[in-house]
């Protein structure tokens, strides 16, 4: 099943929405794709199902599709340390490849949820799924979106903080361009700009 996931990552990328919609349907009501049997596949497409609904601006749809795929990603451990603990008792080894490493990424959806729910206008839903992704894991965009969500429901205090951590992001990655032009320029200065 990983051509058609590769071939909705294509028409996403090519702006063929509807397309990645309707074959991303099709592959997560598709038998082959067992919700008992590989829950990591069923959560991986109903993400690109909900990135194509979102960039349908389906976005009732896409919060919907989302947070069936954390209900599936929050089955996968519990189902990987009841195989392990089941094949360790029957003295089977079990080779590194058995079992899939989740390439899921918890807060990434999350954030696409609470997108859905900012493009609706939905402040405070999109709040409390902001907030429930923790502030270490916040990338640039994430913050971003902190920053307005806090700034239109008046919390001024927060939506400043958020932005101070924006530019924290935009600082480090002015720094790093800086120095990896000057290393790859051969002028190697150790002179901060700030």
């Amino acid at each position: 099943m990983e051509v058609p996931k590769d071939q909705i990552a294509a028409l996403l990328e090519n702006g063929l929405y509807s397309s990645a919609q309707t074959l991303g349907s099709f592959l997560v009501s598709s038998s082959s794709v067992n919700a008992e049997s590989s829950p990591h596949l069923k959560a991986e497409n109903l993400i690109l199902l909900g990135d194509a609904l979102f960039r349908e601006r389906e976005y009732c749809r896409a919060i919907h599709t989302y947070k069936q795929a954390l209900q599936y990603y929050k089955i996968i451990p519990k189902q990987n340390s009841t195989s392990r603990s089941s094949l360790s008792s029957s003295n089977r080894s079990s080779s590194p490849n058995s079992f899939n490493i989740s390439a899921i990424n918890e807060n990434e959806v999350k954030f696409k949820i609470a997108s859905c729910h900012f493009a609706l206008g939905e402040t405070k839903a999109a709040l409390v799924e902001m907030e429930g992704i923790p502030s270490k894991a916040r990338n640039l965009q994430m913050s971003l979106l902190m920053a307005k969500l806090y700034r239109n429901s008046k919390h001024n205090r927060s939506a400043v903080a958020c932005y101070r951590e924006c530019l924290r992001f935009v600082k480090m990655d002015f720094i790093f361009f800086h120095f990896s032009f000057s290393v790859s320029h051969g002028i190697l200065t150790f002179k901060f700009l700030f």
